[in-house]
């Protein structure tokens, strides 16, 4: 019991460390839509089901980006990263969508806001 509590905190702290960034972002960055609870509550179920298409993504671009073999060595350790990430942003979007948090616009905690979507790219 022990251990899964320890390893529950261990990736607990991992999650957060990766979010960070997401939500140092300032305000600008994402698009001025204004998010609604219902909206959250989709996004935090459609981040935890697609979650896995992230390290399939991550093989791909950097396979295209470099080679066979950086795609399946980079960009898995890559993929398994952004997958975690992803995963746990849909799992505290999907938590906490009646709150008021991290903000109050209810914005992504993540860009882009889903995994289909290509980062940098306005989608409003």
């Amino acid at each position: 019991m022990k251990k899964l509590i320890r390893l529950t905190g261990f990736c607990l702290f991992v999650l957060f460390l990766g979010t960070a960034n997401g939500w140092a972002l300032e305000s600008t960055t994402v698009s001025a839509k204004n998010y609604k609870w219902g909206d959250k509550l989709k996004r935090g179920v459609l981040n935890i089901i697609s979650s896995p298409v992230e390290i399939a993504r991550d093989i791909h671009v950097t396979t295209e980006e470099k080679n066979l073999l950086s795609g399946w060595t980079i960009g898995l350790v890559k993929g398994l990263g952004d997958f975690v990430v992803r995963l746990g942003a849909g799992a505290i979007d999907t938590v906490t969508f009646p709150f008021n948090f991290p903000d109050d616009h209810k914005a992504p905690l993540i860009e882009p806001e889903y995994v289909w979507q290509k980062p940098g790219l306005d989608y409003a």
